[in-house]
């Protein structure tokens, strides 16, 4: 079985990608290729899956005839029902009476269910189990309404197919028995409920969508900033390509004037989401006398944030995100070791207006020492060089809304620190791939080889981030 889910995951994976392979507008080079190589996998991968999707049908065969024992004798039709479905495979018959229950028919056997799924129905299960969740209170407003327009193709950029893949993976890891079997495994690494066909290939069990910092919305309240400026992407492949263009020049024509080629210059962006990852072990003693795996979620929302902060704002692209400072291009300040009111305003000058005007979003960014020296600039309010728009509004500074980075330099008067940026966070693409794993250890080993009294639990996701062009974002460098 564990396999199979392998298999199923992969495939998922190449229907996703040869779904955004056939909606993209510009065709790249590569693709005909790529397809080609992914339908060979695919030939293959199905190869292998037909037999073991057999045996797992039969097994649950067997095990819905054995459930469908009870109801016959308390005389409902319900669980009867269930069975022949499971039996039949039928993943439109399966969904009969999801109203009641998105996830009915899905436990159990997750895998096979799941695959047999059309993509219609999936997408129909999945916003109940949506709404479902957040009328259980696992969900806010806010996170149920992200993970719904996620699931229409509203935010994250994600095609037909990618929808259909979120939609499966949010009905493989919300229900409630799914997560009591997820807080089983936290606890002692027990997740046989669940576990058997949601193990992928690298032994990772998937965190409930409900509480996986990949699929909800986590930035609420955060220091981190560029979630919330920069334009985010969300797969289920193993990379995502974008196409680029530096625009189209019009021009004025006299009468029976042949007019110029005007074709853009188009390039390619593929940005690869990396792997990050968060070590965490508690002793016996705490893990027995507190609800510590309850509280393990956030502490791994909040290693998340801070990793990702970090890599957004200076990271080299070198197994981690390419960072939007790195990205940008530089402005030298007036005068060498100094940070003066006049370089604040020759970065904004230095940015072109089309990364100004209203269709862009534009903002500035630094760490706060320099934002604190920045306001100072501005002794007497008369300029409306900086303004302070009140609660739940940004500060502005020469009209844009400025933000705090905390990894961006804090010595602005630094020979070489990069101190303050602006630019249209519109053109800087984080590309987010679906789930979060997590592992648990139930004995940790010291130097000698042994125990230390201690279970730990190793979680990992995958993220990549670009500059899609370097000239919608100035940096202040001190000369």
């Amino acid at each position: 079985m564990g396999r199979l889910a392998e298999i199923l995951a992969r495939q998922t994976a190449i229907q996703g990608e040869l779904s955004e392979i056939s909606e993209r507008s510009e065709p790249l080079d590569t693709d005909a290729a790529r397809a080609d190589d992914l339908l060979a996998e695919w030939d293959t991968l199905e190869t292998e899956r037909k037999p073991l999707a057999e045996r797992a049908s039969r097994i649950d065969a067997v095990r819905s005839a054995a459930l469908s024992v009870p109801a016959q004798r308390g005389g409902s039709d319900d669980t009867t029902a269930r069975a022949g479905n499971l039996e039949s495979g039928d993943g439109a018959a399966v969904s009969r009476s999801r109203k009641a229950d998105p996830f009915e028919g899905i436990e159990g056997s997750r895998s096979r269910v799941l695959a047999d799924l059309s993509a219609p129905d999936a997408v129909s299960r999945a916003r109940d189990a949506i709404e479902a969740v957040e009328r259980a209170d696992r969900l806010t407003h806010d996170q149920a309404e992200h993970v719904t327009r996620m699931l229409e193709g509203k935010v994250g950029g994600m095609g037909r197919r990618s929808r259909a893949a979120l939609a499966r993976h949010l009905l493989a890891t919300g229900s409630e028995a799914y997560r009591a079997a997820f807080e089983d495994y936290l606890s002692d690494g027990n997740a046989s409920r669940a576990a058997m066909s949601l193990t992928d290939a690298n032994g990772g069990y998937l965190v409930p969508f409900t509480l996986d910092p990949t699929v909800i919305l986590t930035n609420a309240g955060s220091a981190n900033p560029f979630r919330q400026l920069a334009n985010v992407k969300t797969t289920a492949t193993d990379d995502w390509n974008g196409v680029t263009s530096a625009g189209v020049n019009a021009e004025w024509l006299a009468e029976a004037t042949q007019a110029a080629d005007a074709s853009p210059t188009v390039g390619t962006l593929n940005i690869k989401p990396q792997k990050a990852a968060a070590w965490i072990q508690g002793s016996f003693e705490v893990i027995a006398d507190s609800n510590f795996e309850a509280e393990l979620p956030g502490l791994l929302a909040d290693s998340k944030d801070r990793l990702e902060e970090a890599a957004f704002a200076t990271g080299d692209g070198t197994n981690k995100p390419f960072g939007v400072v790195p990205g940008a291009t530089t402005v030298a300040s007036g005068a060498a070791a100094t940070y003066a009111v006049g370089d604040v305003y020759a970065v904004q000058a230095a940015l072109p207006s089309r990364w100004r005007g209203p269709n862009s979003k534009l903002a500035w960014l630094a760490n706060l020492a320099v934002i604190n020296k920045t306001r100072q600039f501005d002794t007497s309010g008369g300029s409306s060089f900086w303004a302070n728009l009140g609660m739940g509004q940004p500060e502005q500074l020469l009209g844009a809304p400025i933000y705090e980075s905390t990894t961006m330099s804090a010595t602005p008067a630094t020979t070489a620190a990069k101190t303050l940026l602006l630019g249209d966070f519109s053109q800087y693409i984080i590309v987010d791939r679906i789930g979060m794993s997590v592992m648990y250890e139930p004995l940790v080993k010291g130097a000698a080889g042994r125990p230390t009294g201690e279970a730990g639990w190793f979680a990992y996701w995958r993220v990549g981030a670009k500059v899609s062009t370097s000239a919608a974002f100035r940096v202040l460098t001190i000369g």
